[in-house]
């Protein structure tokens, strides 16, 4: 890219340009990534390198503030392991990562239910929420994505508060994979009030463990208070930005 030459920066922009060009043959060769789908992603990966090695050129309120590449890949294998069909998302931006999780779940043949959607996920900005509609609409998928525009602490409390009047003695009302990545600081709140509602077995992740800096103090104490959680068993994996795997043991 432009404006980034030699040192550590240089190498990280030679890795990122790799890692797509892998990306772009497994998917042409076996990677079974759904074809329009991927055309979304692949251009929206593309933007956010350019926030991540030229940042002076994006405006701040048009940055995606996306998980990278390898992380997207992932969690889609990991779904697609998992065999993942509800998932709830806290901080959609542009929806990269939600396009991820879509592919995912539609190979693991996700089923209309009473509980609507197999995705959910959320945001308070209307923008961005307005740039991800496109590209659901784009990529084919937002028949299986629900957006729930809003603060996050409000709607995640009116959920907890329809599940356990409802569903709280019914599995399928559960969540099978949980993804944090919207403010830091109230990360801690969004894992208290998600873990009823994600299945025994299931995952909730949180991303930003390790970079940007400004991200890493208010992630430790997630990461501290979600390993020493007497029902969970918790990991910090360093792909990408650093991710928290956490899976609900009871």
């Amino acid at each position: 890219m432009s404006g980034i030459t030699g040192g550590s920066c240089g190498k990280e922009v030679e890795k990122i340009q790799l890692l797509k060009k892998g990306l772009q043959e497994d998917k042409m060769n076996s990677y079974s990534i759904n074809e329009k789908i991927w055309k979304v992603l692949f251009r929206l990966g593309e933007q956010a390198d350019i926030e991540r090695f030229e940042d002076k050129l994006v405006p701040d309120e048009d940055r995606m503030l996306a998980i990278t590449a390898d992380t997207g890949m992932f969690f889609n294998i990991m779904l697609k392991t998992m065999k993942a069909r509800r998932i709830l998302e806290i901080g959609t931006s542009t929806g990269y990562s939600t396009l991820w999780f879509a592919d995912a779940v539609m190979q693991n043949n996700f089923e209309y239910t009473k509980t609507g959607k197999p995705i959910i996920t959320i945001d308070e900005n209307p923008s961005k929420v307005e740039r991800a509609r496109k590209h659901f609409d784009e990529a084919c998928v937002k028949e299986i994505i629900e957006i729930r525009e809003g603060m996050a602490k409000d709607i995640l409390s009116r959920m907890i508060k329809d599940y356990q009047n409802n569903n709280n003695k019914n599995e399928a009302g559960l969540f099978d994979f949980i993804f944090i990545d919207a403010d830091k600081e109230n990360a801690i709140d969004y894992f208290e009030l998600t873990l009823p509602m994600v299945r025994i077995g299931g995952i909730i992740a949180a991303d930003n463990m390790l970079h940007p800096e400004s991200c890493v103090q208010e992630m430790t104490k997630y990461g501290n208070y979600v390993k020493n959680k007497p029902n969970v068993q918790s990991v910090t994996v360093p792909i990408g930005n650093g991710e928290e795997i956490t899976i609900k043991i009871s």
